[in-house]
């Protein structure tokens, strides 16, 4: 019999023991296992059921999907009013309301200090107490006569002295061609308050069309500083002429332009300027 060698044995030894130097492990109650959470229930969705059809909608909807019946009882939203904006128009009748309103607002004021300044001037007497109202009279409008009266040139049988006669069926003629830069110059006794010149064309109608007439005129007057010009229309009737003069002693009348004559029925035209009138209106006093 054969023996190997005794580290061999003593190995074995140690092998067959190695499990007795370590204590048997086990369990002696199985692991506890943690108890299932119960299964949840999913919450149902609001419904809402239609009045009109019965049919079941979700909650949110606001009108049956069958039938399109509205689904809620409650008053239906209402849209705010919508703002009121003023056009332009608006705006502009309102500025001029107040406009209005503010000149009525002034000329009623006006009315009154006028009215109260036309009452008169109330003076006390300190000796008796009594009262003296001086009251202030209107201009009263009456036709002034000129004492002379002049042109630049002038027919004999048409003088100018026809123009201050009264009589409309005499008239002045200018001597000068088509009445060009002609002048007419009136004098009166004492200083006038002149208002109004009315200037009268030939009333006959052959002769107004065949004679020039005064279209441009310039006034200048001895005590206006600033001539007066105008142009008068094409018609027999008085042109008037409006003036505020304040002591008028002499008064010249020069033409800048005329009306054309013209030929009358087969007649031609005449080269000369001619006025049957003028006459003069205002205050003497």
């Amino acid at each position: 019999m054969t023996t190997g060698p005794p580290g061999d044995e003593m190995d074995e030894k140690k092998i067959e023991s190695f499990d007795d130097l370590f204590e048997p492990f086990g369990l002696d109650e199985e692991p506890e296992q943690p108890a299932a959470a119960p299964p949840t229930s999913q919450p149902q969705a609001e419904t809402v059921v239609c009045p009109s059809c019965g049919t079941h909608n979700p909650g949110s909807n606001r009108h049956c999907e069958a039938c399109g019946a509205r689904l809620e009882t409650g008053p239906l939203p209402v849209a705010p009013p919508p703002l009121i904006r003023a056009t332009p128009g608006a705006r502009a009748l309102g500025v001029l309301a107040a406009v209005v309103l503010v000149v009525a607002l002034f000329a009623f004021v006006w009315s009154v200090v006028r009215d109260d300044g036309a009452a008169g001037d109330v003076a006390q007497n300190g000796d008796n107490g009594t009262t003296e109202t001086s009251v202030t009279s209107p201009i009263q409008i009456e036709e002034l006569l000129p004492s002379v009266v002049s042109a630049s040139s002038q027919y004999d049988n048409f003088p100018a002295d026809n123009l201050i006669d009264g009589d409309s069926a005499t008239y002045w003629n200018d001597k000068g061609l088509r009445g060009r830069d002609a002048e007419i110059t009136f004098r009166f006794f004492q200083p006038v308050q002149i208002v109004e010149i009315d200037l009268v064309n030939i009333a006959d109608a052959e002769r107004f069309t065949r004679n020039y007439r005064i279209k441009g005129y310039q006034i200048v007057s001895d005590d206006l500083q600033v001539p007066i010009s105008g142009t008068l229309e094409d018609v027999a009737d008085p042109a008037p002429i409006r003036i505020a003069s304040l002591e008028t002693t002499e008064l010249t009348l020069r033409v800048t332009s005329t009306h054309p004559a013209t030929s009358y029925e087969g007649q031609p035209p005449f080269n000369e300027l001619a006025v049957a009138e003028i006459q003069f209106f205002g205050s003497s006093g």
